[in-house]
C-alpha cells in the first residue's frame, strides 16, 4: 500500500477545499471531496503523481460556490493552528448521510471544544450568499463552553434554536471559531449578507487572542 502521508499533508494546504485520499480495493489511490477554490481535478492528479512516484490518482471532487472560499481563507491560519492541537476543535454532523442533508431534515451537529475554555462563534454560510449566525443566537446568548466540552446545536426540544433544511439547495459551509473571549462585543443580526459580515469578521479576527482557533465543514443540501 502506498504511503499517503505526504499527499495528505499537501492536500491540507488547499484552504478552500475539504479533500480526502484513500486506497481502493484495486490499490488505486482516490482523491475525493469538495472545493470552493480554483483547484481542478487534473492538478490534483498531477500532485498525486509527483508525490507517489508516478502513480496517478482517480479524482472525484465536487465544486462549491467560489464565494465560500473567502471565509475559509480568513480562517486558514486558525484552522492550521487547530490541526496542531492535541484536542482540536471539531464538528460532528448528526442525522446526515456523510455531509448530505435533505430538505425537511433538522440541521444538527456537535461542536467539541479544545482543551481550554472558549467562546464559540458558529456561522452557516448559505449557497445564496447569506450567513446565519447559529451561535450566539437570540435563544442562546452565550457561546461559552468549558475545556473539552461538547455543545450540541439544532436539537429540537432542547430549548434552543433549531433549523430545518430547505431551499435554495446546494453546497454550504459551517464555520466554527473558538476564542478565549467573545469574538464580537455585541450580537450580530441573526442573518445577514455574507458580503456585509466578512469585513467585520476579518476585523474581529485581526484583534483576536493568539489562542483563537477555527474549523469548518462543508454541507451539501438537496431536495427530498
Amino acid at each position: 500500500m502506498p504511503d499517503l502521508s505526504a499527499l495528505r499533508t499537501a492536500l491540507a494546504e488547499f484552504h478552500c477545499a475539504e479533500l480526502d485520499v484513500a486506497v481502493g480495493a484495486d490499490q488505486r489511490v482516490a482523491i475525493s471531496g469538495l472545493t470552493a477554490g480554483d483547484t481542478d481535478p487534473d492538478s490534483l492528479a498531477l500532485l498525486a503523481q509527483d508525490l507517489l512516484t508516478g502513480q496517478r490518482a482517480a479524482v472525484e471532487v465536487e465544486r462549491a460556490s467560489p464565494a465560500l472560499c473567502e471565509p475559509l481563507t480568513l480562517i486558514g491560519q486558525l484552522r492550521s493552528a487547530n490541526a496542531g492541537l492535541a484536542t482540536p476543535l471539531s464538528i460532528d454532523l448528526k442525522g446526515s448521510t456523510g455531509i448530505l442533508f435533505e430538505g425537511g431534515q433538522t440541521l444538527m451537529f456537535d461542536v467539541a471544544a479544545p482543551d481550554f475554555p472558549v467562546y464559540l462563534q458558529v456561522d452557516y454560510f448559505t449557497s445564496d450568499g447569506d450567513v446565519i449566525h447559529l451561535l450566539p443566537n437570540p435563544l442562546e446568548i452565550s457561546g461559552r463552553v468549558e475545556s473539552g466540552a461538547i455543545r450540541r446545536l439544532g436539537e429540537r426540544g432542547a430549548g434552543g434554536r433549531f433549523w430545518t433544511v430547505g431551499p435554495p439547495y446546494g453546497h454550504e459551509l459551517i464555520v466554527v471559531i473558538a476564542s478565549p473571549t467573545p469574538l464580537f462585543a455585541a450580537p450580530r443580526p441573526e442573518a445577514e449578507a455574507a458580503a456585509s459580515y466578512l469585513p467585520a469578521l476579518k476585523q474581529a479576527l485581526d484583534s483576536a487572542a493568539p489562542a483563537t482557533v477555527a474549523t469548518a465543514r462543508f454541507v451539501k443540501t438537496r431536495a427530498p
